[in-house]
């Protein structure tokens, strides 16, 4: 014998069915919810979740997080960038740390599979405690340069006072690893054999290994901007910032902390050739990988939406002069924050 469905269950899609369409004609009728549910014109509030799949984000989605992050950052004052990047300075020296903990731990003659088990972690502090770290900052101001929408003299403010504070914290790393009594007879050894490596690397392949590493940060940036969750951002940081150590890669400031360690303890190294010597080509790396591979290409991905309401909160475009010096954005984008109602 068949049972018949009950009326609960023979109404339930038909309820479901009344509350999308009461969902779809409210949204008709209120503007401001439409523009609360668009992805392209939630610049200001970029969107928590994806339109289509929930958990799922499209590429424009991630795009307006990145374009949100990015407009933040250029806002930001020196005193905030410096200060912060002054943490992401010192967080990225315990990568160096870690590294020559668990290589001598592991009893590895270089950081291998388990010596880099932890080159991650200064990252992940970075990342989720929403530091300034100089690398990151090859993708998201980019993208707003890019479409005129802010000035290359605010990514260069950015970028000098970022980095300065980054290599500051670097420094001071160093030098307290260098200095004081932190490491063991051992593992002293073993940082200097590290250091060691990493400053007799030609310039040319520093420049090189340089280009991959900032590309790898640089897509960690991306990705993590479409992760909904902490444990999702955990792994992406973990997986490609533990390639970047295991594949021998080089960034700009956690080798910049092994160098200047080096030149705190090795009466043969000095301090300041280590700036052109081995931060610049690294530095112009990172860079060149950053902006090139991940912040372009997803640029031109995006180039066919450049009139979408997505920027509609800028106003009008940059001028070529004020994109290049910057004198009229400020108040450009003042009028346009007035218009918007």
């Amino acid at each position: 014998m068949t049972s018949q469905p009950s009326v609960e269950q023979s109404q339930a899609p038909q309820e479901e069915e009344r509350e999308d369409s009461a969902t779809a004609l409210r949204k008709d009728r209120d503007p401001d919810e439409k523009r609360r549910s668009d992805p392209e014109v939630s610049l200001a509030n970029a969107p928590s979740e994806g339109e289509t799949i929930s958990d799922y984000f499209a590429f424009e989605e991630i795009f307006a997080r990145v374009l949100s992050t990015a407009d933040d950052e250029l806002d930001a004052t020196n005193k905030y960038l410096f200060w912060s990047g002054l943490g992401a300075g010192g967080a990225i020296g315990l990568t160096f740390l870690a590294r020559v903990v668990f290589t001598d731990a592991a009893h590895e003659a270089e950081p291998g599979l388990l010596g880099n088990l932890l080159y991650p972690v200064g990252f992940l502090i970075i990342v989720l405690g929403r530091y300034q770290l100089f690398t990151e900052n090859t993708l998201t101001p980019v993208v707003l340069v890019l479409t005129k929408i802010a000035s290359l003299r605010n990514l260069l403010r950015l970028w000098t006072v970022v980095l300065v504070a980054n290599l500051v914290g670097a420094i001071g790393v160093a030098a307290l690893l260098g200095y004081f009594d932190v490491l063991s007879p051992e593992r002293l050894k073993k940082a200097l054999e590290i250091s060691r490596h990493a400053y007799e690397t030609g310039w040319g392949s520093l420049f090189s290994k340089g280009m991959i590493a900032g590309w790898i940060v640089a897509a960690m940036v991306w990705l993590v901007h479409g992760g909904r969750d902490t444990v999702s951002k955990i792994l992406f940081v973990w997986v490609l910032m533990y390639f970047v150590g295991v594949g021998g890669f080089f960034h700009v400031i956690t080798s910049s902390v092994e160098v200047f360690f080096l030149a705190f303890r090795a009466p043969d190294v000095a301090f300041l050739p280590l700036f052109p010597n081995f931060v610049l080509p690294v530095l112009l790396g990172n860079i060149v990988g950053g902006v090139t591979f991940v912040a372009v290409l997803n640029y031109a991905q995006f180039a066919e939406h450049e009139d979408a309401q997505l920027f509609e909160r800028y106003g009008d475009r940059l001028s070529w002069k004020d994109w290049a010096f910057g004198r009229n954005e400020q108040r450009r984008q003042a009028e346009a924050s007035t218009a918007r109602p």
